[in-house]
């Protein structure tokens, strides 16, 4: 699956992809008052959701998060459930384009956005895992040929390799320094988002771009990786920097593919939807993550995944990811136990093989009458029907998953 979220706006086409691929996976500033944050430990696994749609959604969308009826802020919800991390996304601007006259600009993953959805995170006792996507989130289809472009600001710059790398690391670093010195610190930093190959590209047709670079990838992505590095010298943090794909299929082409060039970070991580994804010539998860560590000796994180808690939506908006995300054994058509147990057997699966963590897409995307993603589609979720929260906003039994997976077994 091709996505950098902004897949509702080339929905038709990767509808078409996603079909073709399936899964062999089974059952499976100031400071600011805060919960105690889990201890930093060799044993620690991280659970939770993004949360970058809330402020939005609680703004123009009106919604208001419950939980037994009773409104309550749901970053303490996902915390009193058993969540310790919760991820952002930040994109450049332009927040706005044709497709959003009318609507509030979707600038919540602007860094002055993000930022206060981490304050909000840290009062509540959450980690936060921190995404940089180098992408524009609003731009005019004239300005986006290929699903790799680079943002707007940096399109003149896509043919000099090197201020490219520049803008790069001024971007990621001047805005964790920002983070950072107010007391901000992500425990994760991903550099780029399911960043399978192209990166940052020039604003023309896919069919008219250059043979693929690998090297050129790498020393994009580690521009981004020196900034985090530099930030943790600087302030003598131990911020882990992650790479992002989708697939397990893709993962050993795809460090094949870039290794050799040097790339430098420390977690590998995986997008991975059952009814989209295959895990290709792997058996399970713990051999995914046994042959990471045994052949390259990098850590492993679920970066996304998710999982329906029932059928049909609540809003105007196209729902995608339907049944067939359901792997035989679990309840389908699909109620919150579903959800439930998926994700507690999937982040049991990775804790018992050692792995990092596990954070669910969308958690918090319930559906309303607010814009999202300025594009053809419309208001709404495409993702409702997999929320923690149900169609009256209340939440709902699928977040317990975080709370019934057991350390003990690590």
């Amino acid at each position: 699956m091709i996505v950098n979220r902004q897949i509702l706006s080339t929905l038709g086409v990767l509808s078409i992809f996603l079909c073709l691929s399936c899964s062999n996976d089974s059952k499976i500033e100031a400071e600011v008052p805060e919960n105690e944050l889990p201890s930093q430990n060799s044993n620690e696994f991280y659970k939770g959701t993004t949360m970058g749609f809330i402020s939005h959604i609680e703004a123009y969308g009106n919604v208001i998060y419950k939980e037994n009826g009773v409104p309550k802020d749901p970053f303490q919800s996902i915390f009193d459930h058993g969540g310790n991390m919760v991820r952002f996304r930040i994109d450049l601007p332009p927040f706005a384009n044709q497709y959003s006259q009318g609507y509030p600009d979707p600038d919540f993953r602007s860094p002055e956005n993000v930022k206060l959805g981490i304050q909000r995170a840290k009062i509540a006792g959450l980690n936060t895992l921190l995404t940089f996507s180098y992408h524009s989130m609003a731009l005019e289809t004239n300005q986006k040929l290929n699903n790799y472009v680079a943002p707007l600001n940096w399109q003149s710059i896509v043919t000099d390799i090197e201020k490219l790398k520049d803008s790069v690391y001024m971007h990621t670093y001047s805005i964790l320094e920002d983070y950072v010195s107010s007391g901000l610190v992500p425990k994760i930093v991903s550099i780029g988002n399911e960043t399978n190959w192209r990166i940052l590209e020039a604003n023309i047709s896919e069919n008219d771009l250059a043979v693929y670079n690998a090297a050129r990838t790498v020393s994009l992505l580690n521009s981004g990786t020196k900034a985090v590095n530099d930030i943790n010298a600087k302030y003598d943090t131990s911020i882990k920097r992650v790479c992002h794909i989708f697939g397990a299929s893709n993962l050993k082409w795809w460090l094949s593919e870039h290794m050799p060039h040097g790339l430098d970070f420390d977690v590998m991580a995986l997008s991975h939807y059952h009814g989209w994804h295959s895990l290709g010539d792997f058996n399970n998860w713990t051999e995914v993550i046994d042959w990471l560590k045994d052949e390259y000796n990098k850590d492993f994180l679920m970066l996304e995944t998710a999982q329906l808690f029932t059928t049909g939506g609540n809003d105007t908006h196209v729902d995608i990811l339907g049944a067939n995300n359901i792997p035989v054994g679990y309840e389908n058509p699909p109620t919150t136990n579903t959800q439930k147990e998926y994700l507690k057997d999937f982040g049991q699966e990775l804790i018992n093989a050692g792995g990092l963590g596990l954070i669910v897409w969308g958690g918090e995307w319930v559906g309303s009458d607010c814009l999202i993603y300025p594009d053809q589609w419309g208001v709404g979720s495409s993702w409702e029907n997999k929320a923690f929260w149900d169609f009256n906003y209340n939440l709902h039994d699928g977040v317990n998953w975080m709370n019934e997976i057991s350390i003990m077994d690590y």
